[in-house]
């Protein structure tokens, strides 16, 4: 038999063990003011519809939001404590292990000494409370983005292994509404986010992006920066304002998309399913590597990194030419 048949035999016999799902709930807070209500419905319109475009099943985005919003085709459901809490059971509830759960909060938010909370109409959730709801997602590797002012405490709440958590503000104090959140959005649903050119946007792109447009807005209107995002994704809860590829806060997110992965289920081909699983690992293998250059010697070291960037090149190169 040949190795595609046996492959693809292999694949199949597996229920779909690489069909992973993409599960994003976006939570649009409360405005105060006509002009912010409008802001922070657009930015929610324009994540779901980008969502949409990267191929994340519709039944499988939960967008949750002040008022109704007139650009999306799905009835309105309120953004408020209890349904939030609601629809973070019912992802939990049908999301498999290797599952990956995105969570995009839009809105303001205030100090709480410590602590710090995102504004809903009605009671607002604290960071305390929304790590509480995270409990029982232990299985899938989480993405959390509040672009919210006075951000920063929920890196501390909400830091573990498996966990991506971006926030706008680098503390409570950073308590003006932010910029972040706009170019956050822009990341996926214009252009210019992409550095590595491989057509998908990757958390780290998405905040380097970011990041770098919230800075430029400040600097051309000649005014003070004042919000400093940050990314934790080692799970040790102190976020960085300059994550890397290969730095200690960044690796993971240069590994997860919001574009769903291809799958057999989605219609790819057996061959570019094994080179994404083969990208994937080697990926690992160099940001394992990496994390061991102290300890390696240091012909060693560069010996064996260079291997593994002409292999990541080289295959990255074909899955382009198969549309990956």
């Amino acid at each position: 038999m040949k190795t595609g048949a046996i492959l693809l035999l292999w694949l199949c016999a597996v229920p779909f063990a690489q069909a992973a799902q993409n599960h994003l709930l976006i939570i649009g807070g409360i405005g105060g003011t006509d002009a912010y209500r409008e802001l922070f419905a657009g930015r929610a319109a324009r994540m779901y519809q980008a969502a949409i475009e990267a191929g994340i099943e519709e039944h499988n985005i939960t967008l949750l939001s002040e008022a109704a919003l007139p650009d999306t085709s799905r009835p309105h459901r309120p953004s408020d404590k209890p349904t939030i809490l609601q629809v973070l059971r019912d992802i939990g509830n049908r999301a498999q292990a290797n599952d990956r759960i995105f969570v995009i909060l839009i809105g303001h938010g205030n100090p709480r000494g410590n602590n710090a909370a995102f504004n809903l109409p009605g009671p607002d959730i604290s960071a305390s409370e929304f790590a509480e709801a995270l409990v029982g997602l232990e299985n899938q590797l989480l993405v959390i983005v509040n672009t919210a002012s006075a951000s920063g405490p929920f890196i501390n709440a909400l830091s573990a292994d498996g966990r991506i958590i971006i926030t706008a503000t680098s503390s409570g104090r950073e308590y003006y509404a932010t910029l972040f959140g706009d170019y956050f959005v822009a990341a996926f649903a214009g252009g210019g986010a992409d550095t590595d050119k491989d057509e998908r946007v990757s958390m780290l792109e998405a905040f380097v992006f970011a990041r770098r447009e919230t800075q430029r807005a400040y600097d051309n209107e000649k005014q003070l920066s004042t919000e400093h995002a940050l990314l934790d994704d080692n799970g040790d809860g102190e976020g960085s304002r300059e994550p890397g590829e290969f730095e200690s806060d960044g690796a993971l997110a240069n590994r997860v998309y919001l574009q769903q992965q291809p799958t057999l289920a989605l219609g790819a081909s057996a061959q570019l399913v094994e080179m994404m699983q083969r990208k994937q690992e080697l990926e690992q293998s160099i940001s394992d590597l990496k994390r061991q250059r102290e300890s390696l010697p240091r012909t060693d070291y560069y010996a064996r990194l260079e291997t593994l960037l002409v292999d990541l090149a080289l295959l990255s190169r074909e899955i382009k030419a198969q549309g990956g």
